[in-house]
């Protein structure tokens, strides 16, 4: 007891020390499940919109590998850019939640190589679709040719 008594200062110090220590280590934790949570849901809604996708690409088959020549002077050519414009959106989701997914998003880019390398207007894209459209271009548009008038 005479310990604890000609002590007491030092053991209050060293508690309220502690105290503050495992507070800041909570206060880590916490926000080490927050974020590992943060990146589940983001993975999860990946998945959800390529499904989406993939769900869309069934649903209209004629637009999952096109002659986008050929559909450019038919009636179903908006629907086909909105189609895209969803491609598009798929590959912003999904490479911003997981960059693993850029072989698959450019091997499903590249079906669409012809439209998506004569496409001039890309201002109204976000920064990163238009970074990902740049890289595609680069990467396979050389050998496209547009279509005859």
């Amino acid at each position: 007891m005479e310990f604890l008594n000609t002590h007491s200062r030092a053991i209050q110090a060293l508690s309220a020390m502690l105290t503050v220590v495992l507070a800041l280590a909570a206060l880590i934790g916490v926000k080490m499940q927050i974020d590992a949570a943060d990146r589940i849901q983001r993975a999860q809604s990946a998945r959800d919109i390529y499904r989406e996708f993939l769900n869309l690409s069934i649903g209209k088959p004629e637009f999952i590998a096109p002659d986008y020549c050929a559909m450019a002077k038919s009636p179903q050519a908006p629907a086909y850019h909105t189609y895209v414009d969803y491609l598009l959106y798929t590959a912003e989701q999904t490479l911003s939640s997981d960059p693993g997914w850029e072989d698959t998003i450019m091997a499903t880019l590249n079906d669409h190589r012809t439209y998506l390398c004569t496409l001039e207007d890309t201002e109204e894209e976000t920064g990163d679709v238009q970074t990902l459209l740049a890289s595609f271009r680069a990467s396979h548009c050389a050998d496209v040719k547009p279509c005859a008038p």
